[in-house]
C-alpha cells in the first residue's frame, strides 16, 4: 500500500472512531464513496480496535488521579525515581522515571497492584524482560534493567517519546514501516522450517 493510500485509510479510520456506533456505518459508506477495498481496510482496523482495546487502557491523566498512580510519584526503585504515570492496562502500569546514575529518563513498568504477588504474572514479567534483552533492533525499545525494590518487580525500559499506540498495528502497516523505515534493506525469506523470516 502506498503512502497516500495509507493516509487515506488512516484518516477515515480516525474519523470513524470519533463517530458513535449508530452513525459509524453511514459515515463509512459516505467516506469510502463505493471503494470496497478502502472500506474493507478501514473496517479491518476498526474491528482490530474493538477486539484489542488499548495497550494502555487508561490515559495518563486518569491514572494520575487514581490513588495507586498518585502514590507512586516520588517512589524510588533502586536508582530510578518515579516522576509521573504514563498509562495503565491489564498487563501493567507504566511510569516515567529518572535514572539518577546515568541522568536520563526511563520508563518503568510494574505489575498492577492486585497482581504484584501472583507467581504466574511475575514469571510473565521476567519472561518479557528476558525476551526484550535478547532483541537488538533500532525499532525496538531497549530494556535496561529488571529491578526489584521493596518487594516490587519492575522493568526499566527505554523511554520512547511519541504517540501512544491504540490496539495492534495491522500487518500491512507494520510491513510497510519495516520496508520504508528500516536502516537496512528488508527482504523476507523462508526458513528451512517453512516460516517467513522478517
Amino acid at each position: 500500500m502506498d503512502a497516500d493510500r495509507w493516509r487515506q485509510v488512516e484518516e477515515i479510520y480516525h474519523s470513524a472512531l470519533a463517530q458513535s456506533p449508530k452513525t459509524r456505518a453511514a459515515f463509512l459508506t459516505d467516506a469510502c464513496r463505493g471503494d470496497a477495498d478502502l472500506l474493507e481496510k478501514v473496517q479491518s482496523l476498526l474491528s482490530a480496535e474493538e477486539q484489542a482495546g488499548s495497550f494502555l487502557e487508561k490515559p495518563a491523566l486518569e491514572v494520575a488521579s487514581t490513588l495507586s498512580g498518585a502514590q507512586q510519584i516520588g517512589r524510588q526503585f533502586g536508582a530510578y525515581q518515579i516522576l509521573h504515570p504514563l498509562g495503565a492496562g491489564g498487563m501493567g502500569e507504566v511510569y516515567r522515571a529518572h535514572d539518577s546514575k546515568l541522568g536520563r529518563d526511563v520508563a518503568i513498568k510494574t505489575l498492577p497492584g492486585e497482581f504484584a504477588g501472583d507467581p504466574q504474572r511475575l514469571e510473565r514479567l521476567r519472561r518479557e524482560a528476558r525476551t526484550l534483552a535478547s532483541l537488538n533492533h533500532p525499532n525496538i525499545g531497549a530494556i535496561y534493567d529488571l529491578e526489584e525494590a521493596d518487594g516490587v518487580n519492575c522493568l526499566v525500559l527505554e523511554l520512547v517519546e511519541g504517540e501512544t499506540l491504540r490496539g495492534p498495528l495491522p500487518v500491512e502497516r507494520a510491513l510497510d514501516y519495516m520496508h520504508t523505515k528500516s536502516p537496512r534493506p528488508w527482504r523476507p525469506h523462508t526458513t528451512k522450517e517453512s516460516f517467513i523470516a522478517i
